[in-house]
């Protein structure tokens, strides 16, 4: 009987200590988890901004070099002049929203460039919706990430961060419109192109 009191109070008491545990951690929501991911893009693209070190004056004057670094094709000038200076501001500089209006398309960037990737992937002109967005992502070596888009012909440029740190950017536009395609986009050291 003894022995009986005993276990049912051993029992008693092992199931009162193991419902005083703690509380489940909440869960964030995706609009949540998105937008903590877009901060985190632009907080990268800001940082490394900031790491760009600043010209300083050297006793002894650099040589000359010739570089070609050709600019993304621009989008033709208005008819009308803008009616406001904010108005003469780049449209197509925006951050992805939570929801986007367009048509989404998906594409595989491959990191081939052997180093850190920190890419800014920029729309060239205004979809259907008005949407003009600017993606950031940051890839390590030999990465291979599926990202959704908007459709529409971009523009790209990567600060790569190997044994040889480069830029690379691309030649011509890509044109990403199909949703039933998954084009793959390499980056190399110095081109961002179609695969």
């Amino acid at each position: 009987m003894k022995r009986k009191v005993l276990t049912i109070i051993s029992i008693f008491i092992i199931t009162l200590v193991s419902a005083c545990g703690p509380a489940p951690e909440p869960t964030l929501t995706v609009e949540e988890l998105q937008g903590t991911a877009v901060a985190d893009a632009w907080t990268a693209v800001a940082l490394t901004q900031a790491a760009v070190p600043t010209a300083t004056a050297t006793p002894i004057p650099p040589t000359a070099t010739v570089t070609f670094t050709p600019f993304p094709t621009l989008p033709p000038p208005p008819t009308q002049a803008p009616a406001t200076a904010a108005a003469t501001e780049s449209v197509c500089n925006q951050p992805p929203p939570i929801k986007p209006l367009g048509t989404e398309v998906k594409v595989k960037f491959v990191n081939k460039s052997g180093g850190n990737v920190n890419l800014s992937f920029g729309m060239n002109s205004p979809n259907d919706k008005g949407e003009c967005i600017t993606y950031s992502y940051t890839l390590g070596v030999f990465d291979e990430p599926v990202v959704t888009v908007l459709s529409g012909c971009y523009w790209a440029y990567a600060w790569v961060d190997g044994k040889e740190p480069s830029t690379a950017q691309t030649i011509d536009l890509l044109c990403i419109t199909d949703p039933a395609k998954q084009p793959a986009v390499w980056i190399t050291t110095e081109v961002i192109n179609f695969h």
